[in-house]
């Protein structure tokens, strides 16, 4: 995954960094310029849970060939989720791995 268009927790992450007061502060400090992203994200994540339990979510296979629906069964670190699969199964995920559950058009 590249850049914040690919990545939810990523964009979120951007997103709060342009309107919190100290990343504002920080990214515009005249020495070491902007915050990296991966930093930012990190940063964002310790403050914020983009994944509550009971979330249905989208995980991307180990493969990486496409993702498969499952729930938040809770948070277990900074960056790391159990995730709960539809026949039971559960593993843990980091944010690069999930994005929420695509919404299907009303039939």
């Amino acid at each position: 995954m590249s850049g914040t268009e690919d990545n939810y927790v990523a964009g979120l992450a951007a997103q709060w960094a342009s309107t919190d007061p100290l990343e504002q502060w920080v990214n515009a400090a005249p020495h070491g310029g902007p915050t990296p992203l991966d930093e930012t994200v990190r940063e964002y994540l310790g403050d914020h849970n983009p994944f509550p339990d009971e979330t249905a979510v989208e995980v991307l296979r180990h493969d990486r060939s496409t993702w498969d629906s499952a729930v938040i069964v809770e948070r277990v670190g900074v960056d790391e989720w159990t995730v709960e699969y539809a026949d039971g199964e559960q593993a843990w995920r980091s944010h690069l791995e999930l994005r929420p559950a695509s919404v299907s058009p009303a039939s």
